[in-house]
């Protein structure tokens, strides 16, 4: 077998990307110790309900290992958008990935995920939006303005979701109208020039009949980064300028039949996210070598930058981060005497424009600008129902999603001109079914199966330096999947459940999106992963502590893996394949707990072995790679709140948390200048809220220790030049929010 080299990567990879979906839930939780999901009257933890299985059950319940925040936990911690969750779910981590874009969302759980973004590479985290899977990673950070809860499914999820949630998936679920005329909102102002407001309308349209909400959303900062003068700086990096809306239609004509219509559009204006170098290791126009064994960089010619210090920016790139997403879906509920039928009917497109610096610094090393754009529609049918006298719980469905994108590059690669025209198009189509069947009254078993069919076309054009075309092709691929799931739950006690069950999942195949040749435009195969797991949940102490615990070992295999490397004239090429493999194991450890009525402490513990990667037949990965990108071993978070009395009629409630982050490498290759090393992020708040509940004040604080960290990198050696380039994540951030409620 022909053997290629994967060497390291330097994705000429760009990003848009943006808002969606909107904020986050406010003024409506109790005070005191409710605000922590807590029952003040028996002082017990209360009863959480998911539908990670397509129907509400206990998450107690659940043989999965998820994590439900709920609308009260992401207001108390104040957490605005859906990337900030990683930092409460355990093996769960976030990446800007090299989009650099503040729309992005890039997860990354158990080890699996995917750093690329362009619009040929399919996320490895699928993430979802009322049940609608959003296909792009970019116009995926949804802003958490009227959530109800955020599910966070860990392993494959292959059966019930199916493509692309190789690695889990999270689901925002938002909260439906109410039927009950109110108005609720919030201001926050910060530092960094932060300004955020919020309000939702509910509205009776006719009783009991029809009801609507509509939610409006603006969003300012100067951004926590900034591009300096006087080489011609651009200002702000990170910055933000966002408009978003949402109408939702409830209509409820009986108790048998709901239909939910939603509209959501949002509008981004803002800058990437701070990048700059962070080793470097050339002559400059002086005759002056740098070289900073990593620690400190040259971001420009004669411009020394303080990796401790996101104002001493200098690039040469327009760094726009503009995006436009509009989103339309039909969410029908109808219950019959022998089963339900739901009906999910959606469409989304959007379109961007974003312009990245992938040499970090003010030399026209590696520019990329780009154009792009993308709609989306799918239809999806569930059947659920009871069987064999309520012994079996059953479902069933099939799914269609058509897809069609482009993306367009500008790239300047050491002042030669680069022009990349990819579209492609996807059509996908699944049927899928499950049972659980209680064998006894503790002991149950389940069997899923889900068939998936799906063909890729792409068309690409590219030209080298204003040359004569260097490729114009065209190709088509088909791909095709069974992914089963089978386990076993057992109730043990009343409060205690155990389980174990054997999942397997799929990421589609595709094309090589950045071809410099017609030996470039190969195709990719799928990949798959078969995850084991074992896991125990109860409830214990009369309900004042919850103890999750879950194993698990998965086998990961055809890895799709990106990188950068030459071709036999020294051309530089971009190169995707299945070239590795992997054996991933590790747990989860959560726990809440109320010691009091006034206090309530939570945390968590995951861990990933994924220093186990290893080449396909086939394939010669770089020197010393063993882990994969993006992959920690360890991530812990530990916090609490506890509620006092301010006065006769005001409660005061603090809260803290911690979340930790061990070393990773943002690429496969493992390049010790690219290497994160592990970092802490503090937060802290302090609510003051009324009896009445009617306004609320939060002083709030996040990363409170200014810790200076990358949410990706790159290692690349350009024309002999090696450049290592960080995406950093925001700095310390503080502000006060206000928070108001009206009937």
């Amino acid at each position: 077998m022909d053997r290629r080299v994967l060497k390291n990567r330097t994705v000429l990879v760009p990003s848009l990307a943006l808002l969606g979906a909107f904020a986050s839930p406010l003024a409506n939780a109790q005070a005191g110790a409710s605000n922590a999901g807590i029952d003040d009257d028996t002082a017990r933890l209360e009863t959480v309900t998911v539908t990670a299985q397509k129907r509400a059950e206990n998450l107690q319940e659940t043989p999965i290992a998820i994590t439900a925040l709920s609308q009260d936990v992401l207001e108390t911690r104040q957490l605005f958008n859906v990337n900030e969750i990683a930092q409460y779910v355990p093996n769960l981590q976030y990446s800007s990935s090299a989009a650099g874009t503040a729309s992005a969302s890039s997860f990354s759980i158990r080890g699996i995920g995917q750093l690329d973004f362009i619009s040929t590479t399919d996320p490895g985290v699928g993430t979802y939006l009322d049940g609608v899977y959003l296909a792009r990673v970019t116009g995926a950070a949804l802003d958490l303005a009227d959530i109800e809860r955020v599910e966070v499914l860990r392993g494959p999820q292959g059966t019930l979701f199916g493509r692309n949630t190789i690695g889990g998936a999270v689901s925002v679920i938002t909260r439906k109208p109410s039927g009950e005329r109110g108005i609720r909102g919030q201001v926050m102002a910060g530092n960094h020039g932060q300004f955020r407001g919020r309000v939702i309308a509910d509205i009776p349209v006719i009783d009991d009949v029809l009801a609507a909400k509509l939610t409006l959303l603006a969003k300012v900062s100067d951004g926590y980064g900034e591009d300096r003068e006087p080489l011609g700086g651009q200002g702000g990096l990170g910055k933000d300028d966002d408009l978003a809306a949402a109408l939702q239609l409830r209509w409820t004509q009986s108790d048998r039949a709901e239909m939910i219509l939603s509209m959501d559009l949002s509008q981004r204006r803002g800058t990437a996210i701070p990048q700059g170098r962070v080793f470097f290791d050339a002559t400059s126009e002086a005759g002056q070598s740098y070289d900073d064994g990593g620690l400190n960089s040259v971001i420009g010619t004669n411009f020394d930058f303080d990796s401790d210090d996101l104002k001493s920016i200098t690039v040469d790139t327009p760094m726009n981060d503009d995006i436009d997403v509009f989103g339309l879906s039909l969410n029908t509920d109808l219950e019959f005497d022998a089963f339900n039928l739901k009906m999910i009917t959606a469409y989304r497109d959007q379109e961007a424009v974003n312009g990245q610096d992938f040499d970090g610094g003010n030399n026209p090393i590696l520019n990329q600008f780009i154009t792009s754009e993308q709609w989306q529609l799918s239809q999806e049918f569930q059947l659920t129902g009871v069987a064999l006298s309520d012994r079996l719980e059953w479902f069933a469905g099939a799914y269609a999603f058509v897809e069609d994108g482009r993306f367009v590059s500008d790239v300047q690669l050491n002042n030669t001109q680069v022009d990349i025209d990819t579209q492609n198009k996807t059509e996908s189509f699944a049927v899928f079914a499950q049972g659980n069947y209680e064998i006894n009254d503790r002991l149950s078993a389940s069997l899923g199966l889900r068939y998936t069919s799906e063909t890729k076309e792409i068309e690409i054009d590219t030209l080298f330096g204003g040359a004569p075309l260097v490729l114009d092709g065209v190709a088509d691929q088909k791909f095709t999947s069974l992914t089963p799931k089978a386990g076993l739950e057992y109730q043990a006690t009343d409060d205690v459940m155990v389980y174990a069950s054997v999942a397997q999942g799929f990421r589609s195949g595709g094309y090589n999106g950045r071809p410099f040749s017609p030996n470039d435009l190969a195709p990719f195969d799928e990949e798959t992963s078969t995850s084991y797991e074992i896991g125990v949940k109860s409830d214990l102490a009369d309900d004042r502590l919850r103890l999750n615990l879950a194993g698990f070992f998965n086998e990961y295999k055809d890895i799709q893996l990106t990188a950068t490397t030459t071709d036999a004239q020294g051309q530089f090429i971009v190169v995707t394949d299945n070239a590795g493999r992997a054996d991933l194991y590790g747990f989860e450890l959560e726990f809440e707990a109320l010691p009091t009525p006034e206090l309530f402490l939570f945390g968590s513990v995951g861990y990933t072995n994924t220093d186990d990667l290893e080449p396909q037949a086939g394939y010669i990965l770089p020197q010393n790679t063993t882990t994969l990108p993006l992959a920690s071993e360890w991530t812990v978070g530990v916090g609490g709140t506890y509620t006092m009395a301010v006065s006769d009629r005001i409660e005061g409630t603090f809260g803290l948390d911690y979340a930790y982050r061990s070393k990773f490498f943002p690429q496969f290759n493992n390049s010790p200048r690219a290497e994160q090393d592990g970092y802490g992020l503090l937060n802290a708040r302090f609510e003051l809220r009324p009896d009445d509940a009617d306004w609320s004040v939060t002083f709030w604080g996040k990363n409170l220790t200014d810790e200076v960290y990358r949410t990706f990198g790159q290692d690349s050696a350009v024309s002999g030049i090696p450049t290592v380039v960080g995406f950093f994540g925001p700095t310390r951030m503080f502000g006060v929010t206000l928070g108001f409620e009206f009937d």
